[in-house]
């Protein structure tokens, strides 16, 4: 890269992907989810539909069940928020930015310097991307055990409905 406003243009560029791929997983996990909760609902309906329990059909229910709600588990893992480890003197970070006086902000962006604001976006960069790494494999969970949860679902299902 030739000059610091290439650079400065490349991180921007970087930056807007890292919150892609931070978005990517948070709609990934959006449809496992309707389904995995479409199933619970489908086990409580059978379960309550049935009044005498085959004791397998408790059992597969019971592991589907709990591969669901861990599933779910994962979900929400994806769906949280990482602001913990935010930076605190950031003028690209949304939590660094709300915890100073607007006039301050303003202050401090017009007098920032390229390299200064360069070396701020690359390390929210390097922050989305950890962030990121760590919802997707969240997603890998989710979607894991939503799979596992198939398999004693449909002989739950196949155990309780009546022909």
């Amino acid at each position: 890269m030739s000059t610091s406003q290439d650079r400065l243009t490349s991180a921007q560029w970087i930056f807007e992907r890292t919150l892609v791929w931070i978005a990517a997983a948070e709609i990934k996990v959006g449809a496992i989810t309707a389904i995995d909760l479409a199933m619970l609902t489908a086990l409580g309906a059978f379960f309550s539909a049935e009044p005498s329990k085959n004791p397998w059909a408790i059992f597969f229910g019971a592991s589907a069940a709990g591969g669901l709600f861990i599933a779910l588990f994962c979900t929400a893992m994806v769906l949280s928020p990482r602001l913990k480890d935010g930076p605190k003197e950031s003028l690209v970070f949304f939590g660094a930015i709300a915890s100073m006086p607007r006039a301050d902000y303003v202050m401090r962006f017009e007098s920032v310097s390229e390299h200064d604001i360069l070396k701020d976006i690359a390390a929210q960069i390097h922050r989305n991307a950890e962030i990121a790494q760590e919802k997707h494999e969240y997603v890998k969970k989710c979607l894991g055990w939503s799979l596992f949860a198939v398999i004693p679902w449909i002989a739950t299902v196949g155990l309780l409905v009546k022909y």
